[in-house]
């Protein structure tokens, strides 16, 4: 529809000036009017008058005008829905992709500078298409026809109308060629800007409980000030750009103003004719005009692309293997043999790790901070990938299940508690969108988090803010625990569930906790006692390494390093004092 709208547009354009030429010469010039046009006239019982000229050609004239109006009115909301079509799918396309990056990719990048590239830069594929790639191929379409319809009137004057078109085309490559880098420059202070921002309010509490208010607002205005001096410079830059392409225009219009003047004082051309040649210009230059305008957007859209581009170009997590296997029904017996890990280039975080797990075990993970107890646990989920060794569950490597399939086959309780926008009980069934909500009821009373929810304003569809604001750290928990319930999961990964929680209600989750762990395989990342204790076996790391395994009452007798941290984990009669939580 857009490719018809535009060549409906073109023919408008050609045969719209005639009846101008016709009114000028005929109707005021008193020249006889002769030929099939004429001929038309006498055929619809209209004379050749020059008042009945005047009338008719006139109301023409207005009729076609008001035509192309409606024909670009037209083509202006078909493109505005195309465009928007297109920028939509982009970024349906790039979110997919974000989401498919490693976590190490998210760690390195700023949330600012991807939600830039999400949300501004995805625009280019409008400006490509629409305000690039279209227009200059409707220009060049408008040209041929322009200069074809030019040359059977006047060649001398057609041939000078392209006159400018080599001094424009050499402007056109010198100003893109200064034009790209200045242009990259400004959209990376534009994501500067947007990652200082983000930063800024998403730590908005740290930032007031230091009264560093002025701080962060002078930071802000070096980086608020380096963007608007980059877009300043292209702005700048394209004002000298449209003056000399105006220049170029004006002197080309004057030249054939010239020339075709002396045509009509010579008699070799009407008035009409000069009038129609100097119109049918203006369509020449218009799109010539429009094409340099265009490759002026066009910078700025191709380093929006090329910031696109190179999100794309980042590698996702791994593919599944074409003979990838869905885990779907595991039991859950899990094994680590001789793993090791590190993060880039860096030490080992995991060095040889060795361990078995079977259905109903739990298994705690204690050690101090960067002993590489969450990094183990995460692995399970193949958030990071083991360097060497080898993990299974159920005897199969994880690489062979289908990455999608085996989380889902994993519950994790983080120790922050993660909320998203949206009611209580949108945030619980995220555990199992196919849950009934007499599931997520029967998973919140398991979590003790049920008589809480009941007491919010509208109980379950109470609306949270973002990141569940409104809500205590406790009670962001509980919700947490629950959608764990809910995904009832073979395997249970546990960062400290009762770190938040006051004891009493630490009590209750400890015991809806245990009941959790039934048939399950948990590991627990351990910071309190009251976690420690009733685990299976205790595995205390270090540096990497398991340094000893038992149970509780085992590990006192026979692990120094054990005992020191008992000492830090809780004194008797004392289980509020934690460890380290990093690790």
């Amino acid at each position: 529809m857009l490719a018809s709208l535009s060549v409906l547009e073109i023919v408008l354009r050609v045969i719209s000036p005639w009846a101008l030429a016709i009114v000028v010469d005929h109707a005021l010039g008193g020249a006889a009017l002769t030929g099939v046009v004429a001929d038309g006239l006498h055929m619809l019982g209209l004379g050749t008058a020059r008042k009945d000229i005047l009338v008719v050609f006139v109301g023409l004239g207005l009729g076609m005008q008001l035509v192309h109006q409606l024909v670009v009115m037209l083509h202006g909301r078909v493109s505005v829905s195309v465009g928007q079509i297109l920028i939509r799918d982009l970024r349906e396309k790039q979110f997919g992709h974000v989401q498919a990056l490693t976590l190490r990719h998210h760690a390195r990048t700023p949330t600012g500078d991807a939600v830039q590239r999400l949300q501004a830069d995805t625009r280019c594929i409008e400006q490509l298409v629409l305000r690039g790639l279209f227009p200059i191929v409707f220009s060049f379409l408008t040209l041929a026809v322009m200069f074809g319809v030019l040359v059977t009137i006047d060649v001398p004057l057609a041939l000078l109308a392209l006159a400018i078109v080599p001094p424009l085309y050499v402007w056109l490559r010198f100003y893109a060629r200064r034009m790209a880098p200045n242009a990259d420059h400004a959209r990376t202070t534009d994501s500067r800007l947007s990652s200082r921002l983000y930063e800024c309010l998403s730590a908005i509490r740290l930032i007031k409980s230091h009264a560093r208010e002025d701080h962060e607002q002078a930071r802000f205005a070096r980086v608020a000030g380096d963007a608007a001096q980059a877009w300043i410079h292209v702005g700048r830059q394209g004002t000298v750009f449209a003056i000399v392409n105006g220049v170029l225009t004006v002197i080309g219009s004057s030249a054939i103003l010239f020339v075709g003047g002396l045509g009509v004082l010579d008699g070799r051309i009407s008035v009409g004719t000069l009038l129609l040649v100097l119109t049918y210009v203006g369509f020449v230059y218009g799109p010539l005009s429009a094409i340099a305008h265009t490759t002026n957007d066009l910078q700025h859209a191709f380093s929006s692309a090329r910031r696109v581009r190179a999100v794309f170009a980042t590698i996702p997590e791994n593919a599944d293997a074409p003979d990838a296997i869905p885990a779907a029904g595991l039991r859950g017996e899990v094994r680590f043999e001789d793993v090791s890990f590190a993060y880039g280039d860096g030490p080992p975080v995991l060095d040889r790790v060795s361990l078995t797990a079977s259905p109903g075990e739990v298994i705690a993970l204690v050690g101090p901070s960067g002993a590489g107890k969450t990094t183990l646990a995460s692995m399970l989920l193949r958030f990071y990938e083991a360097r060497s060794g080898r993990i299974e569950i159920d005897g199969v490597p994880l690489d062979h299940y289908q990455l999608r399939s085996l989380r889902q086959q994993i519950a994790i309780v983080l120790q922050d508690a993660l909320m998203l926008s949206g009611t209580v009980r949108e945030n619980l069934r995220y555990g199992l969108l196919a849950a009934t909500d007499q599931e997520i009821e029967r998973a919140a009373r398991a979590a003790h988090a049920h008589d809480f929810i009941l007491e919010l304003p509208a109980g379950y569809d109470t609306e949270l803010g973002e990141a569940g604001a409104g809500l205590s750290g406790g009670q962001r928990q509980r919700l947490s625990i629950a959608r764990a319930f809910l995904k009832n999961a073979p395997i249970l990964i546990l960062d400290e569930p009762t770190a938040a929680l006051d004891t009493i209600s630490e009590q209750q989750v400890v015991e809806a906790v245990h009941a959790l762990w039934s048939g399950r395989t948990t590991f627990v990342v351990a910071h309190r006692l009251s976690t420690v204790r009733t685990a299976t076996r205790i595995l205390v790391m270090d540096h990497g390494k398991i340094v000893a395994m038992g149970t509780h009452d085992e590990l006192r007798q026979t692990s120094l390093l054990y005992r020191q941290l008992c000492a830090q984990l809780a004194e008797p009669g004392d289980e509020s004092r934690r460890v380290s939580t990093t690790g």
